[in-house]
C-alpha cells in the first residue's frame, strides 16, 4: 500500500503551505485547486511550484488506488492576499469522489490498515463488474462506508472521519450545517434532490428529517451509507452527527440528523433499517 507515501507527501504540502498567501496551485484545465492542494495558499510563486510537483505526486500515489483519478495539469496561479484565485465550479463527481477517498484512505493507511485493504479489495472486486467511471467512485465510496461499518467500533468511526473531514478544506458551518452538506451533496451530483423538516423533540440538538431522492450510494434496500454526508457535516461542526431511523423510499431514503445527543454515535457510515 501507499499509505505512508501519501502520509509523506501530504506533510511536505503542510510544511510549503502558508496561512494567508498570493499563491495558489490550480488545475490548467477547470481553475480549481484539486485535493491535496484545495484551499491551500503559499507564499512565493517557488513554493507554489514545489507544491504543485508534491501534489501531483500525491495524485500518482493515489491513482495505484484507482488508475481513474483525474489527471489535472497543477499550474501557479496570483491573487490578491486572502483571496481565492477564481470562481470554482463545483466538483464532479469522480472528482469530489476521489478527494473525500484520498483524506479517508491518509487516515486509514496510518492507523486502520485491515480496514484500508478491505476498502481495496472490495473496490477491486467492483471493479471488475464494471467500466463506468462514475460507477466505480461511487464503489469507492461504498467500499469504504462498509469497510468502516464492519470493522470499527463506533468511536473509532467517528475519529476516522474527524480526522479525514480535517484534512479537507473546512467549510464555514453558517445558520443551518446539515443544509449546507446536502447542498454539497447536491452540487457533486451524490444526491439529485435532498429535503429536509424539523422533526420532533428528543436526544439531541438541530433535530431533522432528511429525504434525499435519488441517491446515488448504494448497499442495498436496507443499508444506506451516508459516510459522504457525515464528513460534509464534519467538514462544518466539530460536533459528531447522529444518523437514525433510515426509511427506504420510492425515489431514495429519509433519515433522521441530529448534530448532538445523549446516545454514543453510530450508524456514522451505514445506516440500517429493517423491512
Amino acid at each position: 500500500m501507499v499509505g505512508r507515501t501519501l502520509a509523506d507527501i501530504r506533510d511536505r504540502l503542510s510544511d510549503l503551505a502558508v496561512a494567508v498567501g498570493p499563491y495558489r496551485v490550480v488545475s490548467a484545465r477547470t481553475g480549481a485547486a484539486p485535493f491535496p492542494v484545495s484551499g491551500m495558499q503559499f507564499p512565493d510563486r517557488e513554493t507554489a511550484a514545489e507544491a504543485a510537483s508534491v501534489a501531483t505526486a500525491y495524485r500518482s500515489a493515489l491513482r495505484r488506488y484507482d488508475p481513474r483519478v483525474t489527471v489535472h495539469g497543477l499550474i501557479v496561479c496570483e491573487a490578491p492576499w486572502g483571496t481565492d484565485p477564481v470562481d470554482a465550479a463545483p466538483p464532479s463527481l469522480p472528482e469530489y469522489c476521489h478527494t473525500v477517498a484520498g483524506a479517508l484512505f491518509e487516515v486509514l493507511s496510518g492507523r486502520h490498515r485491515s480496514v484500508e485493504e478491505a476498502v481495496i479489495d472490495s473496490y477491486l472486486e467492483a471493479a471488475e463488474e464494471t467500466e463506468n467511471r462514475e460507477r466505480l467512485c461511487l464503489a469507492m465510496l461504498e467500499s469504504m462506508a462498509e469497510a468502516l461499518a464492519a470493522h470499527l467500533e463506533p468511536d473509532a468511526q467517528a475519529d476516522t472521519l474527524r480526522e479525514a473531514a480535517g484534512q479537507l478544506p473546512r467549510k464555514p458551518s453558517g445558520p443551518d450545517p446539515v443544509r449546507g452538506a446536502l447542498a454539497a451533496l447536491e452540487a457533486a451530483g451524490l444526491v439529485n434532490e435532498a429535503e429536509m423538516e424539523p422533526a420532533a423533540g428528543g436526544p439531541g440538538r438541530c433535530r431533522k428529517h432528511i429525504t434525499l431522492r435519488n441517491y446515488r450510494p448504494t448497499l442495498s434496500d436496507l443499508r444506506c451509507p451516508v459516510l459522504p454526508l457525515v464528513v460534509e457535516l464534519l467538514r462544518r461542526t466539530s460536533v459528531t452527527p447522529q444518523m437514525a431511523h433510515a426509511e427506504r423510499t420510492a425515489d431514495g431514503w429519509r433519515l433522521l440528523v441530529s448534530l448532538a445527543g445523549d446516545q454514543p454515535a453510530s450508524g456514522l457510515s451505514v445506516v440500517t433499517t429493517t423491512p
